[in-house]
């Protein structure tokens, strides 16, 4: 018996426990779901907000623009005009598309419906200039069963059928980062995962 519990101990002792690395790149997951209804050809303008919409434990929300969120606003951007979009001002360029950008810090929730949020308030619609109205996903948005605090949520609105929807804000397409933002992850995680949203949804594309 003192043989077998020495042998346990032993192989314990031996055993290697993933570096913080390793479990970091675990624990990210890129989520995506595109409206494909939706013919991306069509617009050819956009615009990003200015700053990180940071959600705490649904509670309260605040804005944040460190280094790594700048990062994280200028490669959407990137990525954007990649595929063929125009970056304009969202009070005189008219953008087709709007791009909203916010975290969640909490640490696990189930069954997670991306956008809910936004609608009590935690973006405004009038930031587009719908101030009486709100968003509506013509599709069921990603559902994970958890995610980590710092995940980051990415929202694409139609601006350019809005009228035409009775002024309702379309969510065309959404992205879902869980983990990203945890205080551990580097710059280029950051990068490297919105390039990866970007890659998951080949449809959107100005041409």
């Amino acid at each position: 018996m003192l043989f077998v519990a020495a042998t346990v101990i032993f192989m314990m002792s031996c055993a290697n426990y993933p570096g913080l690395d390793s479990r970091l790149a675990e624990d990210l997951v890129d989520i995506t779901k595109y409206d494909v209804g939706t013919s991306f050809t069509q617009f050819k303008t956009f615009s990003v907000v200015d700053s990180l919409t940071v959600i705490n434990n649904f509670h309260d929300s605040t804005k944040v623009l460190t280094p790594q969120v700048l990062a994280l606003l200028n490669q959407i951007t990137w990525n954007m005009q990649a595929r063929g979009y125009t970056l304009v001002d969202r009070k005189t360029g008219h953008p087709d598309l709007g791009i909203n950008v916010g975290a969640v810090i909490v640490t696990s929730v189930s069954n997670y419906y991306p956008g809910w949020y936004w609608d009590y308030g935690y973006y405004d619609p009038g930031f587009w200039g719908y101030p009486a109205y709100y968003y509506w996903y013509p599709y069921y948005p990603p559902a994970v069963s958890s995610y980590s605090t710092g995940t980051v949520i990415i929202e694409m609105l139609d601006l350019k059928n809005a009228p035409a929807h009775n002024n309702k804000l379309y969510v065309v397409w959404v992205a879902v980062v869980r983990g990203l933002l945890t205080g551990y992850h580097t710059t280029q995680d950051v990068l490297d995962n919105i390039d990866q949203c970007f890659a998951q949804t080949p449809q959107i594309r100005a041409n």
